[in-house]
């Protein structure tokens, strides 16, 4: 059988991530695991009390979400900065990686409208800005949504590195 010119090009040499490139998909990953931590941490910490009525994230179903999605984008961006190197260039990892993305800024969005809500309140439903009474526990929680939107553009950056990886031709030595 004979081989075509660019059939033998393509069998003598192998595509491989450029050091550069992993290096910055490595950094983004452990950028957003780190923000996500940050995030997930700083809420599940939040309580304050003021006349004897506690407040924490567990009296809203949104904040627990969002401290699930956040402690589930830590352990994935983690374990994808971990192993980037084998895992640049796999068709699924765009997927995978538009999926976390996709969850945590459902979660982040979800958990800023309860948050506008509380800090400005909703005069037409009858919502009053509790904020006024739970200042802290609202700038914690307004710092917790800053840190998960920062690893929302984190992990976006390294999703869009991962659909388009820039690889380098290499010379198999056999």
């Amino acid at each position: 059988m004979v081989e075509l010119e660019s059939q033998q090009e393509s069998s003598s040499t192998m595509k491989v991530a450029s050091p550069r490139h992993v290096a910055a998909t490595a950094a983004l990953r452990a950028g957003a695991s780190a923000a996500s931590l940050a995030a997930a941490v700083l809420v599940v910490t939040n309580r304050q009390e003021r006349w004897g009525i506690p407040v924490n994230f567990t009296m809203f179903d949104v904040w627990v979400a969002f401290v699930a999605v956040n402690f589930l984008s830590c352990g994935y961006a983690l374990l994808t900065a971990i192993t980037v190197k084998k895992l640049v260039g796999k068709s699924w990892l765009h997927h995978a990686d538009q999926l976390a993305v996709n969850l945590l800024a459902a979660a982040t969005a979800g958990a800023g409208a309860i948050g506008s809500v509380a800090m400005w309140g909703n005069k037409t439903s009858g919502w009053f800005a509790v904020c006024r009474l739970y200042r802290r526990y609202c700038d914690v929680g307004a710092i917790a949504l800053a840190l998960s939107f920062a690893a929302v553009l984190f992990l976006g950056a390294a999703s869009a590195l991962s659909r388009y990886p820039r690889t380098i031709a290499r010379q198999l030595n056999w």
